[in-house]
């Protein structure tokens, strides 16, 4: 099982990215929400909206809730924080200190 670090930006704006996961591409939106502080994340296939604005919290898999979705992607995802203090992404650390790591099942 190969782990992939997804390539994030820092700042408040929003942005989207393609990214091949388990060699299937995606499109990844990322939004900050001001009002709670945290990144959001919405994940999208083939011009489908599979999950929209999950919250990127340090936790074991931030899809867990969602398996039930058709064409989603089926490893995991995972914020890192590289200093082990367990922080949520925010505007400064996003893509530097914490981290999007993806893990694929195969």
């Amino acid at each position: 099982m190969a782990s992939v670090i997804i390539d994030t930006l820092p700042g408040p704006q929003p942005y989207t990215q393609t990214v091949e996961l388990d060699s299937t591409s995606y499109l990844l939106e990322f939004r900050f929400n001001t009002r709670d502080g945290k990144w959001r994340l919405s994940i999208t296939f083939e011009d489908t909206l599979l999950i929209r604005n999950i919250p990127l919290v340090e936790t074991t898999d931030l899809t867990a809730n969602f398996r039930y979705v058709e064409n989603l992607p089926p490893g995991t995802f995972q914020v890192v924080d590289l200093d082990g203090l367990g922080r949520d992404p925010d505007t400064v650390t996003f893509g530097d200190r914490t981290l999007l790591q993806y893990d694929e099942v195969a």
